[in-house]
């Protein structure tokens, strides 16, 4: 491959890693802007709450159908229209934010430009920008390019507020609103302009077959024991995941780190981890190990370790060590995020049914989301900080069903390659 390529193939990687990290600000925007909201909506806590409630359904009932969407038409066509319809409702919600009803309505409908076809429409298309051999470094390369879009994006918003939220807090929530509908489109843009929408940069052989993609081939999808191992593999990143987030309160109620410090720390875990996790983990699937499904054992069992090493915290270590060990966490569970959708191929999860398959495994894997933020607060609230070594006993358990699971998918690529070496020697 030609340099010339691999220059473009980066900058649709750009283009997709700006526009996933753009997508999921706005329905998750109370994170960052919750203040904003309430003065500016002029509703309850539990009213702003339930928008996310609406949105969480609508995403989960979407997901199924989203696949077959994925599969049956090409990706370019639904990024477009997912990007530029969450960039027409951030305009719309910037004008009618005094609407509750209206609020529930776009919320619902976020779900469904960045849900439903988006999300796996984005992940077929990685998929199709690389021969099998690079899945590993092209899915990487997105985690961290997708980890530089969320910092932008941050940035920018702090900067929007710093400037213009010194007048109200109603007018940096709309001007807010307004910087968010203005990258949704400039997202949306390079993905017109660099995205051909063919397998251009992979095998010649690997053809787009959306048209061909039936209801029969929906069904198949699920028969398929690389869908279902790929599930599991989300399932224990989405659980570390949830656990790191309580590595912040655990910093400052029991390390006793300041809260600004583990804040941001909380903030460089999240985001900034993302630049090395991702391509490390994509480097040792491609190049190390030469096998998805080995750096998957590798990834959870690295997650395992820097987990584990919170139970033998003593009173009083040095802060450097602990930002380390807290650091560590995020680069850990990015080298499972960075490659987890990248094993399809090894699977033998054909391109057809890509999008179906990564909706599958997204339903199934973050499932977690919906009990073990719960589950978790409830210890806290039983046994206080004793809680937080229960939190981390509980993802120690998962991330060890993930690592006999990776061997589970080994074991399986190995059958794959077999049978396609097979069916080559008989053709």
């Amino acid at each position: 491959m030609n340099k010339s390529n691999n220059f473009r193939r980066f900058l649709v990687l750009f283009s997709f890693g700006i526009a996933y990290g753009f997508m999921y600000v706005m329905p998750y925007m109370k994170s960052s802007f919750y203040d904003q909201m309430i003065a500016a909506m002029g509703v309850t806590n539990a009213q702003l709450g339930a928008l996310m409630t609406y949105y969480t359904i609508a995403l989960t009932i979407s997901y199924l159908p989203g696949g077959w969407i994925g599969d049956r038409f090409k990706p370019k066509p639904v990024l477009l229209v997912s990007i530029f319809g969450q960039a027409i409702l951030s305009f719309l919600f910037m004008v009618t934010y005094k609407s509750y009803t209206m609020a529930i309505l776009i919320w619902v409908l976020m779900a469904l430009t960045g849900g439903f076809a988006f999300w796996p429409s984005l992940m077929k298309g990685i998929r199709m920008l690389g021969k099998d051999e690079e899945q590993g470094r092209i899915y990487g390369i997105f985690a961290a390019l997708n980890g530089v879009g969320s910092l932008i994006l941050s940035f920018v918003m702090l900067g929007v507020m710093a400037v213009v939220g010194k007048a109200s807090l109603v007018t940096g929530f709309r001007s807010a609103l307004a910087f968010m509908g203005g990258l949704s489109i400039v997202s949306g843009l390079l993905i017109l302009f660099f995205f051909d929408g063919k397998a251009t940069f992979g095998d010649p052989e690997k053809k787009d077959e959306s048209a061909s993609f039936s209801l029969r081939d929906f069904g198949a999808t699920f028969k398929i024991p690389g869908v279902w191992i790929m599930s599991l593999l989300v399932w224990s990143f989405v659980t570390v995941l949830a656990a790191a987030s309580y590595l912040t309160p655990y910093s400052t109620s029991v390390l006793g780190l300041s809260p600004a410090l583990a804040a941001s720390m909380g903030m460089i875990r999240t985001y900034g981890c993302r630049l090395v996790g991702g391509p490390l983990g994509g480097f040792i699937a491609d190049k190390g190990f030469k096998s998805v499904g080995k750096e998957q054992i590798f990834g959870n069992a690295f997650c395992l370790v820097t987990i584990a090493l919170f139970l033998f915290v003593p009173t009083g270590m040095n802060q450097g060590v602990l930002i380390a060990m807290i650091l560590l966490v995020g680069v850990a569970m990015f080298t499972i995020n960075g490659t987890m959708f990248s094993i399809q191929s090894e699977l033998g999860i054909p391109v057809r049914m890509s999008a179906t398959a990564i909706n599958i495994a997204t339903l199934i894997g973050y499932l977690p989301d919906m009990f073990v933020h719960t589950l978790f607060g409830k210890w806290l609230d039983q046994y206080g900080d004793a809680g937080y070594r229960t939190i981390f006993i509980y993802t120690i358990v998962t991330t060890a069903i993930a690592i006999v699971v990776a061997f589970i998918a080994v074991n399986q690529a190995k059958k794959v390659a077999a049978r396609k070496k097979a069916e080559e020697e008989s053709a």
